[in-house]
């Protein structure tokens, strides 16, 4: 399947036609927005759909690709101007038009998952750990593996050792009853996310170092989605490693072991927090890439964010079992409005959303025989298996589609930003956009104005 997310490119914004007021009623938050302007432009009749697209995105924080206007019961095509849809002649055009907003909640970066968990076969004589200490644990750190780890699994690395970075550690919070479709180890007490390994590009499939490859086929695909896609690391009360997991696309049926609530809005300010600690990581998946986010980082449950004399800022992310941020630009402390309108957060969520399974499906995860489908990288890599009880099921070539977002595929992560240097010694706060209100100390779900 091709682009699902190819950014429209509405170009210059017209000058020519009727000034016109555009009112939009929001089908995904009930609200109602105003505008007659964007980038400095006044609105005209001139205006297509792809236009009104591009302002609705930094007014409500809507992808472009997930909104549908609607006028008199149709759908505004994206060259389709407001004079075509009104039929009407220059000089009898309206002041004003509304139109009808309607949001596609199902695929990212409106929505994120569910995924389902798999158990990556690493145990903790393959970590090399530092030694620990209250400052690692609260900013992270790095873990190194040989390489020859990774004969035992089917893969082979160009270079000697793998070298990984984690999120800063915090216990467990995990609902007992929910450990295992999660792969929780029974033992775990604090756990970090694992982010995509330095040249994780260089990790690749030798099924021939293997001895019986049904033994190793599925191991292999997990240890490689690990490298590649990132996951979860779990220590006991000693601080040994006692569980490693990944993330998978789902299967028709699951309802998926890691769920998430709406996103919310990420401000400017914490990522000024965040930035020096290296903490933000390039995007790996290639379907998020393809949406346009370009930047993500995991935040441990409660994680407090703090100003540069130390005291926590005013307003803090909601993320009582941690989460997923996302940037959608290159810059990371861009202080472009139209740039950080995407920006967003997804908190974790405990469970599935109210009325349970995912269509109507099991909740089976992580077990024996289940179905592990890996995730497309930007480079191009479909990895290329799709592993039952160790055989490969199916070749899987296909793109990430429409039907694996809506199921929590094509989930989309990084390598450690080794990159980002020349970071200013002073950061600079850029002020809330004119298109937003000030954020509550809790900011909502998007769709608030």
């Amino acid at each position: 399947m091709g682009n699902n997310f190819a950014t429209e490119e509405p170009g210059d914004l017209p000058c020519s036609g009727k000034a016109i007021i555009v009112r939009v009623q929001c089908s995904h938050n009930g609200q109602c927005i105003c505008f007659n302007e964007h980038r400095g432009q006044g609105v005209t009749s001139d205006w297509t759909a792809a236009h009104l697209h591009e302002a609705i995105e930094v007014l409500t924080g809507v992808h472009r690709q997930c909104q549908r206007l609607m006028f008199a019961g149709r759908l505004m095509d994206p060259n389709c101007t407001l004079q075509a849809v009104l039929g009407c002649e220059t000089d009898s055009l309206p002041d004003r038009i509304k139109l009808f907003l309607l949001v596609d909640r199902h695929r990212f970066p409106q929505r994120l998952g569910p995924f389902s968990m798999v158990h990556v076969p690493l145990t903790a004589r393959d970590f090399d750990l530092p030694e620990m200490t209250e400052e690692l644990r609260r900013n992270g750190f790095y873990w190194d593996m040989p390489a020859r780890v990774l004969e035992g699994h089917g893969l082979s690395s160009r270079t000697q050792h793998i070298t990984g970075q984690v999120s800063p550690t915090y216990p467990v919070t995990i609902d007992p009853a929910l450990r295992e479709e999660a792969c929780v180890p029974k033992a775990a007490r604090d756990f970090v996310w694992s982010y995509p390994v330095a040249h994780w590009e260089g990790v690749e499939t030798d099924a021939y170092s293997l001895e019986r490859w049904e033994e190793g086929l599925e191991g292999g695909a997990a240890v490689k989605s690990f490298f590649s896609v990132g996951g979860y690391v779990y220590f006991d009360a000693d601080g040994a490693v006692v569980g490693v997991t990944t993330v998978g696309r789902l299967q028709e049926g699951e309802r998926g072991g890691l769920h998430f609530a709406e996103p919310r809005r990420w401000l400017p300010e914490w990522t000024a927090a965040l930035v020096e600690q290296g903490r933000f990581q390039r995007i790996t998946m290639k379907a998020f890439q393809e949406a346009g986010a370009r930047m993500y980082l995991w935040l441990r449950p409660h994680e407090v964010l703090e100003a540069a004399d130390g005291n926590p800022l005013p307003s803090q992310p909601e993320v009582p079992h941690g989460g997923f941020v996302y940037l959608f630009h290159e810059d990371v402390l861009s202080t472009d409005d139209a740039e950080l309108a995407l920006d967003r957060y997804f908190a974790v969520a405990p469970g599935p959303p109210r009325g349970g399974a995912e269509r109507g499906g099991s909740s089976a995860q992580g077990h024996a025989g289940a179905l592990f489908r890996p995730f497309t990288l930007v480079d191009g890599d479909p990895f290329p298996m799709t592993i039952v009880n160790g055989h490969m099921a199916s070749p899987f070539q296909e793109e990430d589609s429409d039907d694996d977002v809506a199921d929590g595929g094509t989930f989309v992560m990084s390598t450690p930003a080794s990159h980002l240097t020349n970071t200013p010694s002073r950061v600079q706060t850029p002020a809330t956009s004119a298109s937003w209100m000030t954020p509550p100390p809790h900011p909502r779900p998007y769709g608030f104005m």
